[in-house]
């Protein structure tokens, strides 16, 4: 946490520099303001078309992998609800979300607690903020605990008038801006999304249905999703039918 500056500053800071890495610098400052150990940016996150921007580690990564390939977790119900969620023991048994506690595992242990905030506009949620830190965290008990949530909502409504002029370029076009690091955004969930169609070609079934196989093997198999998606992508047009053992 950086000390003399609000997360909003730096948020309002992160505006101002190198547009092209906008998420990743709004992600930054969302760990250098609070107590964060990792944060993520994603647009329609409720949605089959959910667009990750920016995830800053592996484990922040993962926890978006998961929840899109169960299609619920602390991510979905916020932009469900369209109000702040936070988990503040993450390592008690999460009843509330049962498929995405089962594709989980063990895989996330080391995150103590999750806090996520909805992107809105005219009480819509176009998106969310989700923060992870290691450590969970106590509101009743600790008052600077409080105050940090407190902050991160600020911020987290200045995010969303930032980040709006983008997500209705995305509506509009369907495209998104020029963001680093590129490969990141494409892998989730371009890559994905284009072998749900080419797979639905393929099978001769919708492209809901094609993503929905994709996502249960990836719960079944424990295996990345867009790992999955690369091997649909590079199989030849003529090749076997899906999943081929």
């Amino acid at each position: 946490m950086t000390h003399g500056c609000t997360v909003v500053d730096l948020v309002l800071h992160a505006t101002r520099e190198a547009p092209e890495e906008l998420p990743r610098r709004l992600c930054r400052a969302l760990c250098q303001g609070l107590p964060a150990d990792g944060a993520s940016l994603v647009f329609l996150t409720e949605t089959p078309y959910r667009q990750l921007l920016h995830a800053t580690d592996p484990v922040t990564l993962r926890l978006e992998e998961l929840q899109f390939v169960a299609d619920e977790g602390p991510c979905v119900s916020a932009a469900v609800s369209g109000k702040p969620l936070l988990v503040d023991d993450f390592r008690r048994p999460l009843t509330r979300w049962p498929l995405f506690e089962a594709a989980m595992g063990d895989e996330l242990g080391e995150i103590g607690a999750v806090h996520v905030l909805p992107l809105t506009f005219d009480d819509k949620v176009f998106g969310t903020v989700e923060l992870m830190r290691r450590e969970p965290v106590s509101l009743e008990h600790d008052a600077t605990d409080r105050e940090m949530v407190r902050q991160a909502e600020a911020a987290a409504r200045v995010i969303s008038r930032v980040m709006l002029p983008s997500f209705w370029r995305l509506l509009a076009h369907g495209e998104l801006p020029l963001w680093k690091p590129s490969d990141q955004i494409d892998t989730h969930w371009g890559t994905t999304h284009q072998a749900s169609d080419k797979l639905a070609a393929h099978l001769d079934i919708s492209p809901e249905e094609a993503l929905a196989r994709l996502r249960a093997s990836a719960f079944v198999t424990g295996r990345p999703l867009p790992e999955i998606a690369r091997e649909i992508n590079d199989m030849p047009s003529d090749g076997p039918s899906w999943p081929s053992r």
